[in-house]
C-alpha cells in the first residue's frame, strides 16, 4: 500500500515500503500553466532540500523542483523527454519526475499530509508566492 505526502514547494512524493515517485503537484502545474521542459535529474545521491531539476514554462520563466527527502535517485521518466505533455496533463500519475530510495525515513516526518498540503495552498492565495522564478543562467553554478 503506498501513501503520498507533499512539500511546501510544491512536489509531491508516493511512497512504496523505502522507495518512492517524485512530481510536481497538480496545483502547481496549473499555476506555472504551460511546461515545456524538464531537466531532468541524474542517477545518484541527493540530500533533502537540495536542487532535483528544473522547470522551463512557455513563457520562459524557470523553476526548480527540489528533493523531498534525501535517498537515491535511481529511475528517471525519460518519457518526459519524448512527451513532455505528461507532466503538464498528469502531474501527480504519469508526469513523475524521478523514483528515489528513501535513505532517512524519519525525514518523511517533515512532509505534508494531503490535508496539510490542501490548508497550506490555501494560505497561499496570492500566486505570484508560490515558487519564486529563478534566473537558470545566474544561479547555474549552484545547480
Amino acid at each position: 500500500m503506498s501513501k503520498v505526502k507533499y512539500t511546501t514547494t510544491h512536489e509531491w512524493i508516493e511512497i512504496f515500503g523505502e522507495e518512492c515517485s517524485i512530481g510536481i503537484t497538480e496545483r502547481i502545474q496549473e499555476v506555472y500553466s504551460e511546461i515545456v521542459f524538464v531537466e531532468l535529474p541524474s542517477l545518484g545521491e541527493f540530500e533533502q532540500g537540495e536542487i532535483l531539476g528544473r522547470i522551463e514554462t512557455s513563457d520562459g520563466k524557470n523553476f526548480y523542483i527540489y528533493t523531498p527527502l534525501s535517498g537515491e535517485v535511481y529511475e528517471i521518466n525519460t518519457a518526459l523527454e519524448d512527451d513532455i505533455e505528461l507532466i503538464n496533463r498528469f502531474p501527480e500519475g504519469d508526469g513523475w519526475v524521478c523514483k528515489l530510495r528513501i535513505e532517512s525515513p524519519t525525514e518523511l516526518e517533515t512532509l505534508l499530509s494531503p490535508n496539510e498540503y490542501a490548508s497550506h495552498e490555501e494560505e497561499e492565495l496570492n500566486e505570484e508566492e508560490y515558487l519564486p522564478e529563478i534566473d537558470f543562467y545566474e544561479d547555474v553554478d549552484d545547480y
